[in-house]
């Protein structure tokens, strides 16, 4: 292509029509929180001057890190859920993510210290006990004593009620610290942090790049046994469950959807992704609380308490009332159907395969802030949680799939016109279209090629076959030229 041949457009080729902006992911549906949450997250969002989205996020994690271990919910007879969640949101700094984390976890912090002041008389009394004992067994296994003498001791040892400082929270760990804690912890842990300081030791960051143990992590989520190596023997946990609410910068949940082994062994697809919109440049100084604040404060307080106090049912299983069911059913078909060749979510099969059991999670813990075990979760419940679960769906497929999910055709001309206008070519073919847009889905590519054809940015080349055998049919683009005049790249391509 010469200047000549840039610069003398037919009368015929009209010009690009502006494409409109796209809109941003939709917001999170704060409706659907249970009513103390909602307040909650209302008057954090408010006072703190971020977006619900983070302060809901986080007030899930800590739905999760209450209640998990002490029910399931089941659809069937052959599917059941824990009700642990894994969530990661992302934020860079500056955005306040501190002040949402502390005032969200303060009543759990508070439980927990109200909890070892009350029973430090018997924990201690215990772990004295326990270490008198271990000491008097080492002496008479050194002294040879005969076995007699020593499983009596062994007895006495093994018929000790352990009792131990409760402990609800860790803001990073090794796979090995985190296995010796939840094993004083009956098996559960959350990793609550507004820093993303764990998926750096997960990644071998601070061990020479050795990638840590992944087990633990991936165990916890669905409660499987796992076992644990030390050089002192090994043990079983049989029934790990751990929560993640981390807030980390963007930088480190690219690097976590990114990692081949997080992704190769199901790590990355446990976790639900926010990436809420900044507010930066925008917020306003709050001197007071609003009224009302502490009775909101207060309510969720309560809530937080009775759920870390609520003791497992003898019937620990939730389950689903009919029209939930068959609400829940359509749902997941929806999800499948998706999922299929050349749908909408072909690309992405190995996340989105298991939103359908993070809904089931999410309509569980909901289910908890108001209602008994025993009773079923609703149909309004039911359509809460997955109102929630499209919310981080549609997040996801903004962060993986371009600069955002809902401006695949903007996303798309500029980078053909950025390879085009490097190269001096004026026509690209589909194949080429594909290798240079990897991350969007051949779904994506079609609908937003259909907007750009649409919009006069390309036209479709006529596809010639010259009937030989094997001829394979080549689609391809002629770019408007227009857009490859000089200066055409300070033109924008979507209205404001």
């Amino acid at each position: 292509m010469n200047e000549t041949t840039k610069i003398n457009i037919p009368d015929s080729i009209p010009y690009p029509t502006p494409l409109k902006r796209s809109k941003a992911p939709p917001p999170f549906p704060v409706g659907c929180l249970p009513p103390v949450l909602k307040k909650m997250v209302e008057l954090i969002s408010d006072t703190v001057q971020v977006m619900p989205e983070m302060p809901a996020s986080v007030a899930l994690s800590i739905l999760s890190l209450c209640i998990q271990g002490k029910a399931k919910i089941c659809y069937s007879p052959f599917w059941s859920e824990e009700l642990n969640l894994y969530i990661l949101i992302s934020a860079s700094p500056g955005e306040r993510k501190s002040p949402v984390f502390r005032t969200l976890t303060a009543p759990v912090h508070q439980f927990t210290a109200d909890h070892n002041e009350m029973y430090r008389t018997e924990i201690l009394s215990y772990l004295n006990e326990k270490k008198m004992l271990e000491s008097r067994l080492s002496r008479e296994i050194e002294k040879n004593s005969g076995m007699e003498t020593v499983n009596a001791i062994q007895n006495e040892l093994d018929a000790l009620e352990p009792k131990h400082f409760m402990r609800l929270i860790t803001s990073d760990a090794t796979a090995e610290a985190l296995a010796a804690i939840m094993g004083e912890n009956d098996g559960k842990m959350g990793i609550l942090s507004d820093e993303g300081g764990q998926f750096n030791i997960m990644a071998g960051m601070y061990n020479k790049g050795n990638m840590t143990n992944l087990n633990i992590f991936l165990s916890g989520y669905d409660g499987d046994p796992v076992q644990i190596d030390r050089k002192c023997g090994s043990h079983t946990i049989m029934r790990p469950l751990l929560t993640f609410g981390i807030c980390t910068q963007p930088i480190v949940l690219n690097s976590m959807i990114s990692n081949t082994e997080f992704t190769g062994k199901g790590l990355a697809q446990r976790f639900l992704y926010c990436q809420p919109e900044s507010l930066i440049g925008h917020r306003t100084l709050i001197e007071n609380y609003p009224s009302g604040s502490q009775t909101i404060m207060e309510d969720y307080r309560k809530l937080i308490y009775r759920l870390l106090a609520m003791k497992p049912p003898d019937r620990s299983v939730i389950e689903l009332t009919c029209r939930a069911t068959d609400i829940f059913r359509d749902f997941a078909a929806k999800i499948e159907f998706q999922m299929g060749d050349r749908e909408q979510l072909a690309e992405h099969r190995d996340y989105f395969s298991k939103l359908p059991g993070k809904t089931l999670r999410i309509a569980g813990l909901l289910h908890l802030c108001e209602k008994e075990p025993a009773e079923c979760v609703s149909a309004e419940t039911t359509e809460n949680a997955i109102e929630i679960s499209k919310y981080y769906g549609q997040q996801y497929l903004s962060i993986v799939c371009a600069d955002n999910y809902d401006t695949t055709p903007q996303y798309l001309i500029e980078k053909i016109l950025d390879k085009a206008r490097k190269n001096n070519f004026s026509r690209i073919s589909l194949r080429d279209i594909k290798r240079t847009v990897r991350k969007l889905s051949e779904d994506q590519i079609y609908y937003a090629l259909d907007i750009l054809t649409e919009n006069n940015y390309l036209s479709e080349i006529p596809v010639v076959h010259d009937g030989r055998a094997g001829n394979r049919r080549k689609e391809s683009y002629e770019i408007n030229p227009h857009l490859l005049l000089p200066g055409a790249e300070n033109i924008p391509i979507t209205t404001i």
